[in-house]
């Protein structure tokens, strides 16, 4: 946990124990919401009056409120913007309210974080670009981005890393490897998952190695997921067999010209494009075209273009916290709006995963 003493001290100052305040922490930072289940794991205790007690400071100064559900357990969200300027967290949208595909993605991802409680987390926006801009040397234009527009103006702000899904850093080796995750809270289908993995696509290609984790409740999608990953990442051709660097170029110069390009042709174009992205081989390809180059340059380029990013794929079972939206524990359902005050409620992540390579 990478909770420094003065944001300890700051939710101290608002009438939380130490254990309190380090589980509010993670909270606040990771998910937004949480169980009493996920409380009683983190504190390693089954005791109903440590929970009553820390509920009952949180509903009563109105930093959390609750929503019952028809099992009778209650998903908890901590709003107050006191909690959030207490760790120096003030911006991020947890303290929103959000729908119920959200709530449950974001308990999933709790119970990762408190299952792994020992990994060293890249939390926040700023910590994640510094991260790969000074470890890496990445530009932003690298990054997962996403534009949104002021209200009452057309100004753009850039935010990257939206999704807040657990990223962290194993320092173990000689190089620090990055596993980011992407959590599944209950899709029908991957279209979810395609849309983070093209998002991530020029970050994971930069990158000399890294892992990604897909977690889910259930292992229904696991399979279809490893796929997904794979060809987003590899496509459907091997290094081998994909076009050479000059075709491509060749391929990319017709098509931008608006000349006719052959279906086939436009295979190739979509699958060399995934195999060659890149800041350096579009800077390869603008120097071809303006003429700075010739052909026999940009072959010997080719045939020392880096190979496709080291990635390990993995699939883990999480979010057994979702039980709080169907197991039945005999509370009378009942929700409760900032300022109202109660507590209860059972559950918890267990793990099982199988790891696959990308290629």
């Amino acid at each position: 946990m990478s909770m420094t003493q003065f944001q300890r001290e700051g939710l101290q100052l608002l009438g939380y124990t130490k254990r309190e305040s380090e589980f509010l922490f993670l909270v606040a930072t990771h998910s937004g919401y949480f169980t009493i289940r996920q409380f009683k794991s983190f504190l390693g205790t089954e005791s109903g009056s440590a929970s009553h007690g820390f509920v009952q400071r949180l509903l009563g100064q109105k930093h959390a409120t609750y929503r019952a559900y028809r099992s009778g357990g209650r998903v908890y969200h901590v709003f107050a913007r006191k909690v959030y300027q207490a760790i120096e967290r003030e911006n991020l949208r947890t303290r929103k309210k959000h729908e119920l595909e959200y709530v449950k993605t974001r308990l999933a991802a709790l119970d990762f974080v408190l299952a792994h409680l020992q990994q060293r987390y890249l939390e926040t926006e700023a910590e994640k670009v510094a991260f790969f801009t000074r470890e890496y040397k990445l530009g932003s234009e690298t990054l997962p981005v996403k534009q949104y527009r002021a209200k009452k103006s057309a100004d753009l702000t850039s935010r990257y890393f939206v999704d807040r899904f657990p990223m962290f850093v194993n320092s173990v080796c000689s190089a620090p490897v990055v596993t980011f995750s992407y959590v599944d809270a209950e899709s029908v289908t991957l279209g979810g998952l395609g849309t983070h993995l093209r998002a991530y696509q020029n970050l994971f290609r930069a990158l000399p190695q890294f892992e990604f984790l897909y977690l889910a409740p259930t292992p229904r999608l696991f399979e279809a997921a490893q796929s997904e990953f794979v060809h987003a990442l590899y496509g459907r051709r091997s290094a081998s067999t994909a076009v050479n660097v000059l075709e491509y170029f060749r391929l990319r110069k017709a098509w931008d010209s608006r000349e006719r390009v052959t279906s086939a042709g436009v295979v190739l174009l979509k699958e060399a494009q995934a195999h060659y992205g890149g800041t350096a081989m579009e800077e390869l390809f603008r120097k071809w075209r303006k003429g700075d180059i010739e052909d026999k340059e940009v072959a010997q380029a080719g045939n020392g273009a880096r190979e496709v990013s080291k990635g390990t794929f993995r699939a883990a079972l999480c979010g057994s916290s979702l039980r709080v939206f169907s197991d039945p524990v005999g509370n009378h359902a009942e929700s409760r709006t900032e300022g109202d005050v109660f507590e209860s409620l059972p559950e918890n992540s267990g793990q099982r995963s199988t790891e696959v390579s990308g290629a």
